[in-house]
């Protein structure tokens, strides 16, 4: 849980190719997609909060929110996973909506099917399944019902 906004905003230029001959993604250039980035990420946390690791009720019948994301150096408060992995795509796909329509369409399409796969679930531990009705020896009362006699 320890990405920043930084970050994501790094991943979502390399996404974009915006990055400078030096690799640096605070440029000229970018200047006006930072500006919007902070508005965005805000909105994009809303949506993806309820797939994070860290999503927690804190009250009943009251639906948990995050901090919002005040600066750059605030960590986004999602797990590393949805920001790193999801999220850069989100905010790829907004911030060329109307600069490059195509490029923004490639962009959320790939956020969505991220977001497809959060919908899944968190990935579990799997555990053994007992075969309690004797088909393969059973517990007993059970095993009765294993096989018809």
């Amino acid at each position: 849980m320890a990405t920043t906004a930084q970050r994501v905003f790094d991943i979502a230029m390399g996404l974009m190719d915006e990055l400078s001959d030096t690799g640096a993604t605070d440029t000229e250039d970018t200047k006006e997609y930072k500006d919007r980035t902070l508005l965005i990420l805000n909105a994009l946390r809303g949506e993806l909060y309820p797939y994070s690791d860290t999503w927690a009720v804190t009250e009943t019948g009251k639906r948990p929110i995050v901090a919002v994301i005040a600066n750059f150096t605030d960590n986004i408060g999602l797990d590393d996973y949805i920001c790193q992995s999801v999220m850069p795509y989100g905010l790829a796909a907004q911030l060329l909506l109307t600069e490059d329509p195509s490029a923004a369409g490639f962009f959320q399409q790939r956020y969505e099917e991220l977001m497809g796969k959060l919908r899944s679930g968190l990935p579990t531990e799997s555990e053994d399944i007992y075969d309690i009705y004797g088909l393969n020896g059973g517990v007993e009362p059970y095993n009765e019902f294993g096989m018809w006699r």
